[in-house]
């Protein structure tokens, strides 16, 4: 090819429209079944076996709670009996003629705060159940939501890689043009070459890490299969909290609040363990009839009174099992209070790590703008012999790494703000 012929080429090249962006395309690698974020929470509340071992669990401790409260309540107990009794053991020979039935009510007043105990603990297991539940809804929620960012990321990183990969082979064209002309050497053009190959291997790569994504995505849904699906949602991130209450908040998290349950049903338990030194009061009543044939002829029988006992030595197993829920309760307390130091370090971790990739969008995207304004002045000057080929592919280099930053620093971010959402608890509100 003559060199005005190849001039003409490049000039050409260089009055192509750019490049579309990934931001303003729509998302690649869409199959049939379209999933929007609201979509995808109302099918994994239905279907994750994980949020539903949570919920039996919570149901158990709910009525764990309930029965704890029987003890509060009278006990009633009935009974009829038939018999007969004689020399010959013969079925045929027996005759029902020894009847009794009775009818008895029992009611403890005082069993040195054991019932109390035992509601306390129990309605403290509740609430532990209930903050277990909501971190495993906060723990399914993030896990969803990584899967979800990670297929839209998906889709936006093909498109990048594909918008790349043309921009590569342009590219190339171009300094293949000016090898022929004998304007280029041999290198720039093997360079140019590699370049458009690695970008065409960045485009199988992200198909294939979109693949892994989608079935990633079908697992944290509750499904069987995998299948080809996409989602659509925003490409943005909530900016992060500038000046959160972290003990307020720390002090919400379900963490901090299970500690704090362990540690009152803890403290049940020392009530409990200190039951054997107090008397324990009931009251019984029955009535009772006795005769040899149904119904009776003779007169109920009635019986009521009251009982009080106290145990006065029971080889010292009383006062070991206390020094022993004693140790166990200053151990939950500890506990407790560590849980609450360590919640606040969390906090500020995620927090300040949140920032940070909210502050990485933010200048990723100015350097995106400037890679892309450097580069389409480098490709005219290179076009017009006013730029060497290394200064060039430099920048051109340098667009490719801004491209590709671009998308995953929001993907990171958008994975933080799930990450900060996940240490504060926050599930699906159910």
């Amino acid at each position: 090819m003559h060199f005005p012929a190849a001039l003409t080429a490049v000039a050409l090249c260089c009055l192509l429209p750019g490049v579309p962006r990934a931001e303003a395309t729509k998302d690649a690698g869409s199959g049939p079944e379209q999933l929007t974020w609201a979509a995808c929470v109302k099918e994994a509340i239905a279907n994750n076996p994980a949020l539903a071992q949570s919920k039996y669990r919570m149901d158990a401790a709910l009525a764990r709670r309930n029965a704890s409260f029987s003890g509060f309540l009278p006990r009633l107990s009935a009974g009829l009996s038939a018999g007969d009794s004689g020399g010959t053991p013969y079925f045929d020979s027996i005759e029902f003629e020894d009847w009794s039935a009775r009818l008895s009510a029992s009611q403890s007043l005082f069993s040195g705060f054991s019932t109390v105990a035992d509601v306390m603990k129990s309605v403290a297991m509740v609430r532990r159940t209930r903050a277990q539940l909501r971190q495993d809804e906060a723990d399914l929620r993030q896990r969803l939501r990584a899967a979800f960012v990670e297929v839209l990321y998906g889709q936006k990183n093909v498109k990048v890689q594909e918008d790349i990969a043309g921009r590569r082979a342009t590219n190339a064209d171009m300094v293949n043009l000016f090898y022929e002309a004998g304007k280029e050497n041999k290198g720039s053009l093997l360079r140019a070459n590699a370049d458009s190959a690695q970008a065409d291997f960045a485009v199988t790569r992200a198909k294939r890490a979109l693949i892994l994504a989608r079935q990633k995505l079908c697992r944290e849904l509750g499904r069987d299969e995998f299948s080809e699906v996409g989602v659509s949602g925003e490409w943005t991130v909530a900016p992060p909290p500038e000046t959160p209450d972290l003990a307020a908040l720390a002090d919400a998290m379900p963490s901090v609040i299970q500690a704090r349950c362990s540690r009152d049903s803890a403290k049940a338990d020392l009530i409990s363990a200190g039951a054997p030194w107090w008397p324990s009061v009931d009251l019984s009543a029955g009535v009772s009839q006795h005769g040899d044939k149904w119904p009776f002829e003779e007169d109920p029988r009635w019986s009521a009174g009251a009982s009080i006992s106290y145990s006065i030595f029971s080889g010292f197993r009383d006062s070991f099992n206390f020094r022993a829920t004693m140790a166990a309760s200053g151990e939950a307390s500890s506990a407790y209070l560590a849980a609450r130091r360590d919640a606040r370090i969390n906090l500020q971790q995620v927090l300040f790590q949140y920032m940070d990739a909210y502050g990485d969008v933010s200048v990723n995207e100015k350097y995106l703008l400037a890679s892309r304004q450097r580069a389409e002045i480098a490709r005219a000057q290179y076009a017009n012999g006013m730029l060497g080929f290394v200064q060039w592919d430099i920048i051109e280099s340098e667009l490719v790494g801004a491209e590709r930053s671009i998308v995953t620093s929001r993907r990171d971010a958008m994975n933080s703000e799930a990450g900060w959402l996940k240490v504060l608890g926050e599930g699906f509100g159910l």
